[in-house]
């Protein structure tokens, strides 16, 4: 007998906002409310790669987003000229990984992940990173920035709309899930993960890029 499988769909949030708009934000936030001096942003090293391995899947171990692990050998290969990590007393906290495509007549960009250690949300560390990827984007020559939230992510699509992010589209996927097995395990991969080009990948064969 053919086992059932239950169809359903979800969707990512697309959102885009202006650079100049986002960075002004983000620094009448900092002003506001004055980002601690003991959280230091600063661009991903090649010699940080498994610091930083640990650091993204313990970001989302705990979140509602779809999430496959990355691997030290699959982060060797990810373009860190966009990828910043923020440090809370010394200690990798936080990340944000940004792209600018030259596609088409003008460059856009494209925040593709960002996350913050649970125990450290809520303490500046979102404002730091966020401030680092306009100062970014503005320096490339990028006007507009674009970015995709997982629809169950509440926080993370209050985040992104404070600093100027609105919703222009959403991109839906059918998602398949055979009888005895839970839904989360049959949803996509994180954004970073699709600039590795590594879909599929043994033990996330049932993973699709997004």
């Amino acid at each position: 007998m053919a086992s059932k499988s239950i169809v359903r769909e979800k969707s990512y949030v697309i959102m885009k906002a202006d650079a100049k708009e986002a960075l002004e934000l983000v620094t009448e936030r900092s002003v506001k409310k004055q980002a601690p001096e003991h959280i230091n942003v600063h661009r991903l090293e090649r010699d940080q790669i498994q610091a930083f391995v640990g650091l993204y899947n313990r970001c989302f171990i705990a979140s509602p987003d779809p999430f496959c692990p990355l691997t030290i050998e699959e982060a060797k290969k990810l373009d860190t000229e966009g990828v910043f990590v923020a440090d809370v007393w010394g200690t990798p906290s936080g990340f944000i990984a940004c792209f600018v495509e030259n596609k088409g007549d003008r460059p856009y960009g494209e925040i593709t992940g960002i996350g913050v250690l649970p125990h450290r949300r809520r303490k500046g560390v979102a404002t730091s990173l966020i401030r680092a990827a306009a100062d970014y984007f503005i320096s490339a020559g990028v006007d507009e920035v674009y970015c995709e939230v997982y629809e169950d992510n509440v926080p993370s699509k209050m985040l992104i709309s404070s600093y100027g992010f609105r919703e222009v589209g959403r991109r839906s996927f059918p998602v398949t899930t055979p009888e005895g097995t839970t839904p989360e395990a049959q949803l996509p991969g994180g954004k970073i993960m699709r600039r590795l080009g590594l879909r599929p990948r043994p033990g996330c064969e049932d993973c699709r890029d997004i």
